[in-house]
């Protein structure tokens, strides 16, 4: 039975650990810049914020967000997301998100069945232990208490707000245009993941592990809507809001910050502990993933491609623009290493 778990597990998870090539090759990710509410970036050299990337040949150049950015670019984000789905060289992306969901939905009762035996043998719990620590405006902020609502917690809508925050204030206060873009981009896409993802639930009613009522959980499309919103369990499972927005949040830090090539495993690794702990607490089915992980990664792709220029070297040489590369602590490198005896190491790499 564990051996037919554990498989089944990483059918549903798989699209987590594939990072090595961040940008699938086949799927241009470009938007053109006549999209509603497509706010035009500032044309002021003092503006804009230049890194190399890791290829050598571009650049990759940020300015300054204006302030509502965040909003006006919203419902476009849907407009190139939808285009770039359209594409031919998508279909082999929603095969896997269809076949992947279609062969766990079929898997789903002992997948959870599964997940929640190695909870209890490991000594995670399965209840929402969250509790709230303080308020802001009578909101309650609750935070974990053990280590399943520390899982769970990963992929929380206020952990995902302070990152966006963190960038917003580093790049108003240390003048930084990708820290600027970067925490508009992730509050941009808090809103798209957040739209997309109550409306599919709300379309299609599924019920959580945890008030299912027979194996793999009833469907009820178009639920009662007064039923739903007095007993969410019982229909909000399908797509997980969590887990996209946990991809979004991954995939536009990597994007915007290549040169930290630890985000990525980082990120997937957090992502893999809140997939399963979901299942262990009772409150999403493995199926819910595949279309989770899709659109967050979506919605984080577009966000980013529409807040920056890819511009080849040259043109910044004759702008006059300077390649901002990391300086000081913030260059230095840490790697593992294999010597010429075999030996094994941690190598450390400063630039100068």
């Amino acid at each position: 039975m564990l051996p037919r778990f554990v498989a089944v597990l990483l059918l549903a998870v798989w699209p987590l650990w594939v990072h090595a090539d961040p940008i699938p090759p086949v799927v241009d990710w470009t938007v053109p810049d006549d999209l509603p509410w497509q706010t035009p970036p500032s044309a002021s050299p003092a503006h804009r914020y230049t890194v190399p990337t890791v290829g050598g040949d571009t650049d990759l150049v940020y300015h300054n967000p204006e302030f509502w950015d965040f909003m006006w670019r919203f419902p476009g984000d849907y407009v190139a997301l939808w285009d770039k789905a359209m594409q031919e060289e998508a279909i082999p992306y929603w095969g896997a998100v269809v076949l992947s969901t279609g062969v766990l939905i079929y898997y789903d009762q002992k997948l959870i069945n599964g997940a929640q035996n190695l909870g209890r043998r490991w000594g995670i719990g399965n209840k929402d232990n969250t509790k709230p620590y303080f308020s802001i405006f009578g909101q309650p902020i609750r935070g974990p208490s053990d280590v399943g609502s520390a899982m769970y917690f990963i992929g929380d809508g206020w952990l995902h707000s302070s990152f966006a925050l963190g960038f917003l204030g580093y790049g108003y206060f240390g003048e930084d245009s990708r820290a600027l873009r970067t925490g508009s981009e992730l509050v941009e896409g808090l809103m798209t993941t957040a739209f997309a993802t109550q409306t599919l639930k709300h379309i299609t009613g599924r019920e959580s592990p945890i008030r299912a009522t027979q194996g793999g959980g009833v469907w009820r499309f178009f639920p009662n809507q007064i039923d739903y919103h007095q007993h969410v369990p019982s229909f909000d499972a399908f797509p997980s809001g969590h887990l996209a927005t946990g991809v979004m949040t991954v995939t536009v830090i990597a994007e915007n910050y290549p040169e930290y090539t630890f985000v990525q495993p980082l990120g997937w690794t957090l992502l893999g502990l809140l997939s399963f702990q979901m299942m262990n607490n009772g409150v999403h089915w493995a199926s819910d993933y595949p279309l989770a992980i899709a659109m967050g990664y979506g919605f984080g792709k577009v966000a980013v491609a529409r807040g920056r220029a890819i511009e080849a070297h040259s043109a910044n040489r004759a702008a006059g623009i300077r390649r901002d590369a990391p300086q000081g602590w913030d260059a230095l490198r840490l790697a593992p290493m294999v010597t010429a005896d075999g030996s094994m190491g941690i190598g450390v790499e400063y630039p100068f």
